[in-house]
């Protein structure tokens, strides 16, 4: 997280100080969490605060009331070491504390001499003079109760507006730069290859992966496969935008599908629909687009488990998929009835949970995991198909073939040649 000073700007900030100011007659000045100074921004005259604002006591004084603000979530007013009211407002990014924004200082009683007094007493290692002291005080702002609230929850809010919009800002660019880094490097990787060797966009094979993925709502998975499939959009389209947006939003609408078929909410659904249109802007760059896309599938994962957490017992869903993740190699303990034992509930009910939840039956799932991890190990390695087989959780290498030819419609020999070779694996699995 970047410093306070570095999240906002400067000039914009300046100006909404500069107009604060004007407005209320109040002193504006923004600190860092240990009281240190950033920028502050108070009407011509004498001011106790210009005169005094290094004062190690003021200091500790404005970071004891930083962190006031933030126990209490709201603007903290209280009376300064000069007998002069200040607010401060802390300003909290994620659940941390950055900075505080004061206001002040002001008074709610009448700029008499007993209120020059009372200053002078308070102030008196100052060396300032008596004349002084009512000049300060004629020249602080006399404000109610109630409009000193206002003023500084109304600062409160545009502060805290600005850091929350900027750090938004920083953390798209972050992940869009992340994002292409990761395009970048496979597309030197696969230029050579995808290009000469296979006629389509992207393979049906890694889009049914992708849909899966969504589906059973394996974030990491997901992510690093759009990488994939956006990288070869951009290979194949030769830099032709229209065609790259057209593929793209093509993509958006086949993980709608997965989603609604997964049970998603229906309004976040339609929701994330109509901000992925962003997509089909004739302005948007290749970067943005990639980011609106990545957006898009999160939106549409969030959208299948914003309704999960309502479904009975899908804690149980969650210890189950959990236990299969880290277990499906072994073949002896990987049933139903034994991982229903692990969890201490029906066999029953758990596969019920799964229709419900997953839309899939629990054969299914665990089918589908082992299949992936071979999948890996044939693409990746030169270990005969029986050993695959055995390191995916499979006994019978002939039942693992043949249920490896019902999800990726080739046999395993047949699939290892075709990735070998480069060429597209046209079958839907």
């Amino acid at each position: 997280m970047k410093d306070f000073a570095g999240l906002l700007d400067r000039d914009e900030l300046s100006d909404i100080c500069r107009n604060f100011s004007s407005l209320t007659g109040l002193g504006v000045s923004l600190h860092n969490p240990d009281g240190s100074g950033v920028l502050s921004y108070r009407k011509d005259g004498i001011c106790i605060c210009t005169i005094l604002g290094g004062d190690a006591k003021c200091v500790r004084n404005i970071s004891f009331s930083a962190n006031k603000a933030a126990e209490l979530g709201e603007p903290y007013i209280y009376i300064c070491g000069c007998g002069l009211v200040m607010s401060a407002s802390a300003i909290i990014v994620g659940d941390r504390l950055i900075g505080a924004v004061l206001c002040g200082p002001a008074m709610l009683w009448d700029a008499d001499d007993f209120a020059a007094e009372e200053l002078g007493r308070n102030i008196a290692d100052s060396g300032l003079s008596e004349e002084d002291c009512r000049r300060i005080v004629a020249g602080t702002p006399r404000l109610t109760c109630e409009q000193m609230t206002s003023a500084a929850r109304i600062l409160f809010r545009l502060v805290n507006y600005m850091c929350r919009s900027r750090c938004e800002t920083i953390s798209q660019r972050q992940e869009i730069t992340k994002q292409q880094a990761t395009i970048s490097t496979l597309l030197a990787d696969r230029k050579r290859d995808i290009v000469e060797r296979r006629p389509g966009f992207y393979s049906p094979e890694t889009e049914k992966e992708l849909l899966t993925s969504v589906r059973l709502g394996n974030r990491q998975k997901a992510r690093r496969l759009l990488n994939d499939i956006l990288t070869d959009i951009f290979l194949f389209s030769g830099g032709n935008t229209p065609v790259i947006c057209a593929r793209v939003y093509e993509l958006t609408g086949f993980l709608f599908r997965a989603a609604s078929e997964a049970g998603a909410a229906g309004e976040k659904l339609l929701v994330t629909a109509r901000e992925s249109q962003r997509i089909l802007d004739p302005d948007i760059g290749f970067e943005d687009l990639c980011y609106a896309t990545t957006r898009a599938m999160e939106g549409f994962i969030d959208a299948i488990y914003e309704n999960r957490p309502d479904i009975p017992g899908s804690r149980y869903l969650a210890e189950a998929t959990a236990y299969l993740t880290e277990n499906y190699t072994r073949s002896e303990s990987m049933s139903l009835s034994a991982v229903c034992e692990v969890l201490s509930i029906s066999p029953s009910y758990l596969s019920h949970l799964f229709t419900k939840g997953l839309g899939v039956t629990f054969t299914e799932y665990l089918a589908w995991l082992r299949i992936d991890a071979a999948k890996k190990l044939l693409r990746s390695t030169d270990l005969p198909v029986s050993e695959v087989a055995e390191r995916v959780g499979y006994r019978d290498p002939n039942y693992f073939i043949r249920s490896f030819r019902k999800i990726v419609g080739m046999t395993p020999r047949s699939f290892r040649r075709a990735s070998e070779g480069g060429v597209e694996l046209s079958k839907k699995i």
